[in-house]
């Protein structure tokens, strides 16, 4: 048996059995997939702290209690308080820690992300390589300690079950995919992440929510269905908003680090086009500054999507600072303009009516849409939304249709805890011997009902310590 028993090894399992093992403990690690690290392979890597030594050196007052603060004001006081209370007093020293591992900061950090609400002070921090930069310094800490052997790791297994010995839950039941094999210990981290590529867990979470997953592969919801199967709670799944930009690549998937568009707000890219809906109309006012505002205007229609349309004129504009940026992250005017011909999530016409027979989009709303917009470009006003930026006619051929949804990222659902991270069943009682840490408890108990800057990752490394340290002198 050993003295803890960690299920998943991604951003918050690796950290607890690193804590766990420098300490002495005998570590097992049981993951899924076929190597460690989980979405550390695939995050932007935000983490967020306030009174970290990083902003001391760029002389940026911060501390706590502004950071939590902060939190409270954007979420309106929702979430989990006592979780992101600790999340927020341990943060600064998760940082600090990184920093003293060597991690490469990002040479613009910390910095205030409008992604997402923006904080008051510059405090969101990642490295040069995303949160490869964070696995980059935790992996050696990880091969010390398995090969020292306080941490023995399991791949390919599957978590299936639950069982109990004498009221505590001891026992990890798995599938390798040749056959089942059990696991034990006396104390049991559930680090398994969300469930944002599972369509069948997601609906059931989610009714007549649409799902384009940009979600890290293997997050499931393994660990869910299995506590929830043993009486677990699940919340804050009524919190869930999904993220702007998505661009489907394959059926019901896209991918951030692939192809994404910048539509997250508009204070990095002045909109130089108009977005409609599946009726051809606008909706909302394109250079809204307010990324939380943006995301539930889009998630308040059904199908969770909609058309950027522009023309040629647009796509060859360049900003004040003479360079172009155009709509797609990481893309060029050429390949934007390839891709378009491919018509997969971008397409080219040289009429609107053509554009909209590609499209699907109903050919005179479309057509009475553009000329609408176009009067009110060159009278300066948008009487409909109240749109600032008019800099853009839509008229010079060909004209594009960009295919934008809003995407799940990460998942707002997951297990109740207590502030001891000690999952709760339905009824509120602690279900002996399990512990949860990272997106296994759900984005909504770190970052309430929006999107705070960092509250993914930084709670999910700092919770992961926390168990690690707590549980192998216990």
């Amino acid at each position: 048996m050993y003295d803890i028993l960690i299920i998943g090894g991604g951003t918050a399992g690796m950290t607890c059995a690193i804590t766990a093992a420098q300490q002495g403990a005998r570590v097992g690690v049981v993951e899924k997939s076929d190597h460690i690290g989980g979405a550390l392979h695939w995050s932007g890597g935000h983490m967020s702290a306030g009174g970290t030594r990083r902003q001391k050196e760029k002389g940026i007052a911060d501390s706590v209690e502004k950071h939590y603060k902060d939190i409270l004001n954007i979420t309106d006081r929702t979430g989990d308080l006592d979780l992101i209370r600790m999340a927020v007093e341990e943060a600064p020293h998760t940082i600090d820690w990184l920093d003293d591992l060597g991690f490469e900061f990002a040479p613009e950090c910390p910095r205030i992300i409008y992604g997402h609400i923006p904080y008051t002070e510059a405090r969101t921090h990642y490295g040069v390589d995303k949160a490869m930069s964070i696995y980059k310094v935790i992996k050696p800490l990880w091969d010390d300690q398995v090969q020292e052997g306080n941490i023995e790791l399991f791949l390919n297994h599957t978590l299936v079950g639950l069982e109990k010995i004498d009221g505590r839950y001891t026992t990890a039941l798995t599938d390798s995919g040749r056959d089942k094999v059990k696991f034990q210990g006396r104390h049991i981290v559930m680090t398994t992440g969300g469930y944002g590529s599972n369509p069948a867990f997601f609906d059931r979470k989610h009714p007549g929510v649409p799902l384009m997953s940009s979600a890290y592969p293997t997050a499931m919801g393994d660990g869910h269905a299995v506590v929830e199967n043993a009486g677990g709670a699940f919340k804050y799944g009524e919190f869930h908003i999904p993220s702007l930009g998505g661009v489907e690549l394959t059926p019901g998937r896209c991918n951030f680090n692939t192809a994404w568009a910048n539509v997250l707000t508009s204070v990095y890219r002045s909109p130089k086009e108009i977005y409609v809906n599946e009726s051809g109309r606008r909706f909302m006012r394109e250079d809204e500054m307010n990324a939380d505002t943006r995301e539930r205007l889009v998630a308040e229609k059904s199908d969770y999507k909609f058309w950027a349309i522009f023309d040629e004129s647009a796509i060859m504009e360049k900003e004040e600072n003479g360079n172009y940026n155009p709509i797609m992250l990481g893309e060029t005017l050429e390949s934007i303009k390839a891709e378009s011909k491919n018509e997969n999530y971008i397409w080219s016409a040289p009429t609107l009516e053509a554009l909209a027979l590609k499209t699907g989009l109903p050919i005179e709303n479309l057509k009475s849409t553009v000329l609408r917009f176009n009067n009110m470009t060159l009278a300066q006003k948008d009487e409909d939304y109240g749109r600032a930026y008019l800099n853009n006619t839509i008229e010079k051929p060909p004209f594009y249709a960009l295919l934008i949804h809003a995407s799940v990222l990460v998942t707002f659902g997951g297990m109740h805890v207590d502030k001891e991270l000690q999952v709760l069943d339905e009824s509120g009682k602690v279900m002996e011997g399990l512990y949860g840490a990272g997106e296994f408890l759900g984005l909504g108990a770190t970052s309430g009902k929006a999107f705070c800057s960092g509250m993914a990752i930084t709670p999910a490394l700092s919770f992961g310590r926390i168990l690690g340290k707590r549980l192998a002198s216990s």
